[in-house]
């Protein structure tokens, strides 16, 4: 299961919510993906908005970010242009995550780490902060299944148990929002 929407948001929104990501107070990561099969490391910087205790490996409390109230409307767009019965309380975990652009790269080289987020059955949504080269890829069997552009106001919901990674970008900063999302009782999403 793959779902792709463009135009979420309006483009006054979804450029205000560009605004305020690039204005983040961003943490660096030396790996953004953490990939076990890690080629290389792919460092770039990261921001949680929302974190549920159950998550956090630091401190048994759940973050939740001021930036959180202007990015839960977003999800909620995400979810009604989706058509998918979600809410923010199926949410445990969302973050924002910024890689610069790396022009020398060879082409074979710019996909990333892939992984999967979770080891257990959940949903993630990624939204597009900005439009850029950087693609996110999806695979099946090992196969490339799903090439997703980042294209600002696009949103894109896939089963977290599908291998995936991000590709690194060229152009200019890639910045995504990254959503982990519980699978509710009784809910098929495929």
């Amino acid at each position: 299961m793959i779902r792709v929407i463009d135009n979420v948001l309006s483009d006054k929104v979804s450029h205000y919510i560009f605004e305020r990501c690039a204005n983040l107070r961003w943490t660096f990561v030396p790996d953004i993906s953490f990939g076990s099969e890690a080629k290389r490391n792919v460092p770039g910087f990261s921001y949680n908005f929302y974190l549920h205790e159950q998550f956090n490996n630091v401190k048994r409390e759940t973050i939740v970010a001021q930036e959180y109230d202007y990015m839960a409307p977003v999800l909620l767009s995400c979810f009604d242009a989706l058509g998918v019965n979600l809410g923010l309380e199926d949410v445990f975990r969302s973050r924002a995550r910024l890689t610069l652009p790396r022009p020398e790269l060879p082409e074979a080289e710019r996909i990333d780490n892939v992984h999967v987020d979770y080891s257990f059955p959940h949903l993630v949504l990624i939204y597009y902060v900005n439009s850029t080269d950087g693609d996110t890829v999806v695979y099946e069997n090992d196969k490339i299944v799903e090439r997703v552009a980042p294209r600002r106001g696009r949103c894109m919901l896939f089963d977290g148990s599908m291998l995936h990674a991000s590709s690194t970008s060229t152009l200019s900063p890639r910045i995504i929002i990254n959503n982990n999302i519980r699978i509710p009782n009784g809910n098929n999403f495929s």
